[in-house]
């Protein structure tokens, strides 16, 4: 059995899903399967994937015939393998060639670790805007500072890390209160976070590539909801810690700073919400 299994969940990613599916390739470690869950592809993708899987034994192609939601789509691609190591990867995104063996490694060197993640660097291919997110540094090496210093220093792409799975099978399991794609990735990424249980891997690089425009973008007043479920959900996960009283304060309050900058800044969209509804009711008919 592979020490790794990667899913590529993907749907009509033709003009990218070879140049990922090369980078997995391409990678220095090289115990890992590649489980590509296509969503009933319509562009040529499901050929380049079925391809794929001729030349190289470590890839398998799984193609619906029926078109399902993304999450589910990735929630099954999570269940077709079965290596202790996990990750998902984008049809879109890219990594080092060390990316695997570093997050692996890090995974290996710590035990309480559910997840491993590496630096991210990120492009928007429309505007050509490129930034890049170091990992984040805690002030001190306690597990609450390291806690506050993931919750505030985290990126959304650390989903994509490399994940044990029985971590990540529970960790996703959180959405099934959480009926938003919208900042559904940090939500599942949680419970190591508030644990201090994300192990970095500050050797190599993940990039993450935006090509396509986003379909689950909400509405202020949306958003505003989507914030109070996300902040519920993860007020229970601080609440299930063996942290102290004090402690769970403190990861609270840093929760409250990590839901304004990565779900939705609360007085901003409180304001958006308003406006948007006095209009609605002054508008004629």
């Amino acid at each position: 059995m592979a020490r790794v299994s990667i899913a590529v969940p993907t749907y009509n990613g033709v003009q990218t899903i070879s140049e990922s599916l090369n980078c997995l390739r391409g990678q220095s470690f090289e115990d890992f399967e590649v489980i590509i869950c296509d969503n009933a592809s319509t562009d040529g993708t499901s050929e380049i994937c079925a391809d794929f899987a001729r030349r190289d034994r470590r890839f398998r192609h799984v193609r619906s015939n029926i078109n399902v939601p993304v999450m589910e789509n990735f929630k099954k691609a999570l269940h077709l393998g079965e290596a202790a190591y996990f990750m998902w990867r984008a049809d879109d995104d890219l990594t080092d060639e060390n990316h695997l063996e570093a997050t692996v490694n890090a995974l290996d060197r710590d035990g309480d670790a559910r997840l491993a993640v590496t630096p991210v660097h990120r492009i928007n291919t429309s505007t050509g805007r490129e930034a890049d997110y170091p990992l984040p540094v805690s002030e001190g090496s306690d597990r609450l500072s390291r806690a506050k210093a993931i919750l505030l220093g985290c990126h959304p792409s650390w989903f994509y890390g490399l994940w044990r799975r029985d971590a990540v099978i529970e960790d996703i399991a959180v959405l099934r209160d959480y009926p938003y794609a919208w900042a559904a990735d940090h939500l599942t990424t949680m419970r190591a976070m508030i644990n201090g249980q994300v192990a970095f891997a500050p050797e190599a690089t993940f990039t993450q590539r935006i090509m396509r425009e986003a379909s689950y973008h909400l509405q202020p007043a949306e958003r505003l909801a989507a914030r109070r479920k996300y902040v519920e959900i993860a007020r229970c996960i601080i609440a299930e810690t063996n942290y102290t009283a004090r402690e769970k304060i403190v990861l609270k309050k840093a929760l409250e700073q990590h839901a304004n900058k990565r779900v939705a800044p609360w007085f901003r969209m409180y304001k958006r919400a308003l406006r948007q509804r006095i209009t609605a009711m002054f508008s004629p008919a």
